[in-house]
């Protein structure tokens, strides 16, 4: 069965010029910012999440020094912040087939930073679940897709992907097509979505050319395969891997063509 699947310089005094230089001219890391409900924005570094508290590290006025502020999660509504790159590295081994690798990385960052409302916490915690069913582990999948839809209720539409993900591989193509319905909705609306629900279109019609094949409708699954593969190749697996499928449904029926 398919498991479905980021020359030295002489001189030492004009070495030390532009080393100095260098070191003013470097952009600043920028910092996090924690929108609240109540208050103003916090800005700082997020170091994790835990006992639902956000602990931000903060630099001490006038001093070097750093301290470590507790936020409520409850009162944080948002965290902008940079994708951090233990995730990218994670995502990178899951594209490149690591999928042991990448749970075990997710694993790690989704339990240190747990319910943080951020994009990629976000992407993270719905990844471990691709990861796992990846590697096989359906129980372990099915869990943390449960456990993503439990954590961030508001991401429905990435708790329906999961679940229709974990529903192909099982076979269960009804209940992966009723999900997928709602996500590709308004695809045939668009072909600039926006950037967080671009990846979602490439891996939904993916899914969606997966559950026609099966039930026979050979024109509609290479529809899908193709707006995956051409017209939303946001999700560089997905587009892959739909390339492949549209190839061969059309080896396999050469009278079939693309609509």
């Amino acid at each position: 069965m398919d498991h479905v699947k980021a020359s030295s310089l002489p001189g030492l005094l004009l070495a030390a010029g532009i080393a100095i230089a260098a070191v003013v001219a470097a952009p600043a890391r920028a910092q996090d910012k924690v929108a609240l409900r109540t208050g103003p924005a916090q800005e700082g570094k997020v170091v994790g999440v835990s006992g639902n508290i956000l602990r931000l590290e903060i630099k001490m006025p006038g001093s070097a020094a750093t301290a470590t502020k507790s936020l409520p999660l409850a009162d944080v509504t948002e965290v902008t912040m940079d994708d951090p790159p233990e995730f990218t590295a994670a995502a990178d081994r899951l594209a490149k087939g690591d999928a042991k690798g990448a749970a075990a990385a997710l694993d790690r960052l989704t339990q240190a930073f747990a319910g943080l409302p951020a994009a990629w916490a976000q992407r993270a915690s719905a990844m471990l679940g691709d990861a796992k069913l990846a590697a096989g582990d359906k129980a372990g999948a099915k869990a943390a897709y449960d456990r993503f839809a439990k954590t961030y209720p508001q991401a429905t539409a990435l708790a329906d992907l999961g679940m229709a993900r974990l529903a192909v591989d099982e076979g269960k193509f009804k209940d992966a097509e009723t999900r997928l319905s709602k996500l590709l909705a308004s695809s045939d609306k668009t072909v600039f979505p926006p950037a967080a629900q671009a990846p979602m279109l490439s891996q939904g019609h993916y899914l969606m050319g997966r559950v026609l094949e099966a039930s026979g409708d050979n024109q509609g699954a290479l529809e899908n395969y193709l707006k995956a593969a051409a017209v939303f190749p946001f999700d560089r697996n997905a587009a892959s891997d739909a390339q492949a499928r549209a190839d061969e449904l059309r080896a396999k029926n050469p009278g079939l063509i693309a609509p």
